[in-house]
């Protein structure tokens, strides 16, 4: 936050600043022409259109003197005050406008005898000065508020435009992924059916596959589930790992049954377990031990996930390149604003924590 008010030029587009430049130049040029003909640019005598000096005198000073008061009255009502209501903002210029008139009037004056330019100050001349700063004040703020609504409603409708598609792409996504599991777990049940009896070790880890796929096809429906259903899947997961890795793979489970019907987004933990014995456990030739630990601290649900693997050297680079994790990483934010905190674990290995 302070660091983006320090550099108020963050909230403007190239394409804002020419615009602004653009609004004034146009402004002065159109000014000055106004001013060079009501004072007879065309009789004889009089400095030509192009002569610099005049072009100064007659408006050229006027406007960057406006210009430059402008800005930190812009700075004020756009940056400071942007988090306000449009009302506020514009009942702000009720204080600034006096000020920036007052400013301007005196500062023209004053570059007026600095160059020695013959200007008429007195009576109505006084009053059109003022009038002229209070009406292009109304004008270029005007501009300003305008522009800045019109840009935020083309950014709304971008961002609408956007949240559409990936609801879309969403739905799509959401339908594959209810029907490939559907038809992996018909698929093994057929083919559980044709092992014979002698193979029953065989026909059990089958049927361990098939429900991590019809976990999956359910978890892919629902919003949340329980703690205890997510812990079940990741024992099965852990089961069918373990077969592999044999006695490398030592896992446990700290969870109280209090908490088992407690409620979590379905797959936030899988991704982090099976981070952990894919790139932690199974690198590593000694054994190693995975714990997963969740409880419950000042109604927050702490979960952790300890691995003694080989341990993570980059810890902010697995969150960007691994997908199971920067995506677990994402969920958390969107879903229960908090974060994925990865450190070394003790004696070896890696410690994965987050709270909701």
């Amino acid at each position: 936050m302070m660091a983006f008010l320090k550099n108020p030029l963050q909230l403007l587009t190239k394409k804002d600043i020419l615009f602004f430049l653009g609004f004034y130049y146009l402004s002065t040029v159109i000014y000055y022409t106004a001013s060079w003909i009501s004072w007879g640019g065309f009789k004889p005598g009089h400095p030509s259109y192009f002569h610099f000096e005049e072009f100064s005198a007659s408006g050229g000073v006027q406007f960057l003197i406006s210009f430059l008061v402008t800005l930190p009255i812009w700075y004020i009502t756009s940056v400071l005050l942007r988090n306000y209501s449009l009302k506020t903002r514009l009942l702000s210029h009720i204080l600034f406008l006096p000020i920036y008139i007052t400013v301007c009037y005196f500062s023209l004056l004053e570059a007026t005898k600095i160059f020695g330019w013959a200007m008429y100050w007195g009576g109505y001349k006084v009053i059109w000065t003022l009038y002229i700063f209070m009406l292009f004040y109304l004008v270029q703020f005007g501009f300003i508020h305008a522009y800045g609504y019109f840009m935020r409603f083309k950014k709304e409708e971008k961002e609408k435009a956007l949240l559409r598609e990936a609801a879309l792409q969403s739905q799509i996504t959401a339908l594959k992924s209810q029907v490939n599991p559907h038809f992996l777990h018909n698929l093994f049940n057929s083919i559980n059916a044709t092992i014979p009896p002698e193979n029953e070790r065989t026909r059990e880890l089958i049927v361990q596959l098939s429900d991590l796929f019809r976990y999956q096809n359910y978890a892919s429906q629902n919003d949340y589930v329980t703690i205890k259903e997510e812990i079940d899947f990741i024992k099965s997961y852990l089961e069918l790992m373990q077969i592999r890795l044999k006695e490398r793979l030592h896992f446990s489970f700290e969870v109280p049954e209090v908490l088992y019907q407690e409620k979590i987004a379905p797959m936030l933990l899988q991704p982090l377990v099976e981070n952990a014995v894919n790139h932690g456990i199974a690198t590593k030739i000694q054994p190693s031990s995975l714990v997963i630990k969740i409880k419950k601290i000042a109604g927050q649900l702490h979960y952790a996930i300890e691995d003694t693997g080989v341990g993570i050297a980059d810890k902010e680079a697995v969150l960007s390149k691994g997908l199971g994790l920067s995506n677990t990483k994402m969920r958390l934010e969107k879903i229960y604003n908090t974060h994925l905190k990865i450190e070394d674990n003790t004696p070896t290995g890696t410690k994965i924590t987050f709270v909701i």
